[in-house]
């Protein structure tokens, strides 16, 4: 079960309003409405940064750049990644986290990599089809007929074998289910 719950903009506003004018704790709000405290603390300061503006967040696409941009920032002034995210009005501080990992690992050039969705390919031209080798002499004729008779023979064993498998496990599964009848007393 998803316990994320979405919030309206005016539901968002009203607890914001009420945090601010003192009248509830951000606690004490997010039980009310059944949220975190940290997701009402974030509203609180998303709104102090931008106003109404910043209650209205939505996720987006970054460019490499920008995205090195906020990593570098954060950490020449020792930013946490909630403050790095309402400053640079990003929704969801994970998301800088995520950054923050990759950009530890790879550097820079890690967050210039696009990773989301399908990888691109490129193809020059199209391969060349299969074609089989159409025999050319009697003897080499009779050689490709006497392997597809011996391909053909081994397939058709096959399939008898999983079809005997196929109605051995059915018998199996009949008599398990008449033995497991409840009498009629």
């Amino acid at each position: 079960m998803d316990r994320r719950t979405k919030f309206s903009f005016e539901e968002k506003l009203v607890v914001v309003r009420r945090v601010l004018k003192g009248m509830e704790s951000a606690k004490a709000a997010a039980q009310r409405i059944g949220g975190s405290k940290a997701t009402v603390q974030s509203w609180v300061d998303y709104y102090r940064k931008a106003g109404r503006k910043g209650l209205t967040l939505r996720h987006g696409t970054y460019e490499g750049s920008f995205k090195i941009g906020v990593i570098k920032h954060m950490l020449k002034n020792h930013l946490s990644l909630r403050q790095a995210a309402i400053l640079f009005g990003i929704p969801k501080s994970g998301t800088i986290g995520r950054w923050l990992k990759k950009y530890e690992q790879y550097g820079p050039t890690g967050l210039l990599e696009e990773t989301r969705g399908r990888k691109k390919r490129i193809m020059a031209s199209k391969p060349p089809k299969y074609t089989k080798k159409t025999p050319e002499t009697a003897e080499e004729k009779l050689a490709a007929l006497q392997s597809e008779l011996e391909y053909l023979r081994a397939e058709n064993a096959y399939l008898k074998k999983l079809r005997a498998l196929i109605q051995e496990e059915n018998a199996r599964k009949k008599s398990n289910s008449k033995g497991s009848k409840p009498s009629g007393n």
